[in-house]
């Protein structure tokens, strides 16, 4: 008990990051839309203040005012109504995101806003090379689904093999747990096998 009290505080962390991975995941998704938003409002002729906002309502049409890109944008809105740039106002966004896509999106923005370039096809472009990156991601997920479904039996069979072992034969398990030396081997193969958890979901996480 007192080697797996790291537990407490590695469980709720790993789920926590977990959760983040998935939100960022939406917020990606959704931004593809947003940038999408942005530069037909631009090819539209509203100002670049005006098509952040103009898309932000846009996003609320389509995603509610709960959405990932709805509130990231009506932050953008705030900020620019304060007077920051909407340079200024997209790195912001990449920076408190930790989204690859945004990131980018927000370096060819502030890019082509300080060389005064053609704004709304750019972005138009930016906003299709982020939805091929999107779908490459959701292609090698699918492909991957049934490795991750086959991770994840593999992982439950150690813990299934001993527990049908100590159900059927209890007096078998005893040397392993009512000895020393049995501990102390139980022990290590528990953190091999937390070790061995660990790797398959790196392995298993496919970033492009």
């Amino acid at each position: 008990m007192v080697l797996l009290l790291p537990l407490v505080w590695y469980i709720p962390h790993r789920k926590r990051q977990t959760e983040g991975e998935h939100a960022r995941a939406r917020l990606a998704s959704q931004f593809r839309d947003g940038a999408l938003a942005v530069a037909a409002a631009l090819g539209s002729g509203y100002s670049v203040e005006n098509a952040w906002r103009e898309a932000a309502g846009e996003m609320r049409r389509i995603y509610g005012e709960e959405g990932e890109i709805t509130r990231e944008f009506e932050v953008i809105c705030r900020k620019l109504s304060v007077g920051q740039t909407s340079e200024e106002a997209a790195e912001n966004l990449a920076r408190r995101s930790g989204v690859a896509e945004i990131r980018q999106f927000a370096e060819v923005f502030s890019a082509a806003k300080r060389t005064s370039g053609q704004l709304a096809p750019i972005l138009k472009d930016t906003a299709a090379l982020l939805a091929q990156r999107q779908e490459t991601e959701e292609e090698i997920r699918t492909m991957s689904a049934a490795r991750l479904l086959e991770f994840r039996i593999m992982c439950l069979m150690p813990a299934a093999i001993l527990l049908y072992m100590m159900i059927g034969n209890s007096g078998f398990t005893d040397p392993l747990y009512e000895s020393v030396a049995g501990r102390g081997i139980m022990t290590v193969c528990l953190a091999v096998y937390a070790a061995s958890i660990r790797m398959g979901e790196k392995i298993l996480r496919i970033e492009i």
